[in-house]
């Protein structure tokens, strides 16, 4: 019996351990040398085993423990991430987060943006959104067309702003991603309300001042009114000219939960994972498949959306969902719909649901649970 379909065999494990162990950016130089050594490595082990023998013990020995050798480092940088991500407490220093983010920005730099969304996203189910980080995800999600997740992120920037910069930098990047929506808001409503609101916020002069100027509110509660300024809905203090988008507002609200750490999902998740993969194939749709008819379907809701016929938008919505679980995009849009078409314990219960069917970051988990607040009619 010839050997050589169990030569192919044994080169191509080596190829997949190879592309498994050198995953990470840091290891990605030593890829072309894991390609070649490693499957040479085990079609030698299989010829060594053929020959039997005392020799071929032997042989097999030498060349596992020649294989050991040239492993060895990716093996150990692989095992200290992660035991690093196990006693990891969801914190990290500037430091960390700089060294954290630069694999990210090198991707960025080779024009990767999809992979470096993608490792960055796993970076923040991990650790504790920063407001570098969180900008940097808005400035990838606006790269790559996903322009209403971008903005669905960007009010969760303003309870992680430190400074007066940075607060001013969060109001023109949403000037500048819904420059191009000129769909008219809905008419104000009238009448004030009381707020109450636990991050110091950025207010601007309502004149025809530019730039307008600025003042800080502290946290605290605030009669406020609503008022239309350029195309978007505003709030302002009562009998006063000074307000702030209503997105920023509502962001920073003090009855709004705080973003809990996200599971951890272990093998349980995964395997589910494969079970519902394979029932997709075994259905006659592949993953692919199902994200282009998400997409599809996603792209209809849109045009019911923006005529903010939200009946017509909730099937399509939902069906968009169930395609594609884990593009918070479609996720988030859902549930507005169902905010805007039904009562509020089964707005909690949608919430709960998209909750639980993705590994969302804490800022996405927190933009959802605001969703839970009663609507104002």
């Amino acid at each position: 019996m010839t050997l050589l379909p169990i030569y192919i065999i044994a080169a191509g494990i080596g190829m997949a351990i190879a592309l498994f162990i050198t995953r990470p950016e840091e290891l990605r130089h030593m890829r072309l040398a894991q390609l070649i050594f490693i499957p040479s490595i085990l079609v030698m082990l299989v010829y060594c085993v053929s020959l039997g023998g005392m020799f071929g013990i032997l042989a097999g020995a030498a060349v596992i423990t020649g294989m050991a050798v040239g492993i060895t480092r990716p093996i150990a940088h692989l095992f200290g991430i992660g035991l690093t991500n196990f006693l990891d407490n969801y914190d990290w220093t500037p430091l960390e987060e700089e060294m954290a983010l630069r694999p990210i920005r090198l991707l960025i730099e080779k024009d990767n943006y999809r992979e470096a969304l993608g490792e960055l996203e796993v970076l923040l189910q991990k650790h504790k959104p920063t407001y570098e980080a969180v900008l940097l995800k808005i400035k990838l999600l606006h790269h790559i067309g996903r322009v209403d997740e971008a903005v669905a992120a960007l009010p969760g920037l303003i309870a992680l702003s430190n400074s007066t910069a940075q607060q001013l930098a969060v109001t023109e990047l949403l000037e500048f991603l819904t420059k191009q929506n000129q769909d008219p808001p809905k008419p104000a409503a009238p009448g004030t309300r009381r707020i109450e609101i636990h991050h110091e916020l950025v207010l601007f002069q309502m004149g025809g001042d530019s730039p307008p100027p600025h003042k800080f509110i502290p946290p605290g509660a605030y009669e406020v009114g609503e008022t239309i300024h350029g195309n978007r809905r505003w709030l302002k203090l009562a009998g006063e000219d000074w307000g702030n988008d209503e997105v920023f507002w509502e962001a920073i609200l003090a009855g709004n939960l705080p973003p809990t750490p996200p599971l951890k999902r272990g093998v349980l998740w995964k395997i589910d994972g494969m079970y519902q993969s394979l029932a997709n194939i075994v259905n006659g749709k592949s993953r692919r498949q199902l994200h282009v008819e998400s997409q599809q379907l996603f792209s209809e809701a849109k045009q019911f959306i923006h005529q903010e016929d939200w009946q017509k938008a909730l099937p399509l919505l939902q069906k968009a969902s169930a395609c594609d679980p884990d593009r918070y995009e479609i996720a988030y849009r859902w549930v507005l719909a169902v905010r805007h078409t039904s009562n509020d314990d089964v707005t909690a219960k949608v919430v709960s649901k998209v909750l639980l069917q993705s590994q969302w970051s804490k800022d996405e988990q927190d933009m959802l649970k605001q969703l839970t607040r009663p609507l104002a009619r």
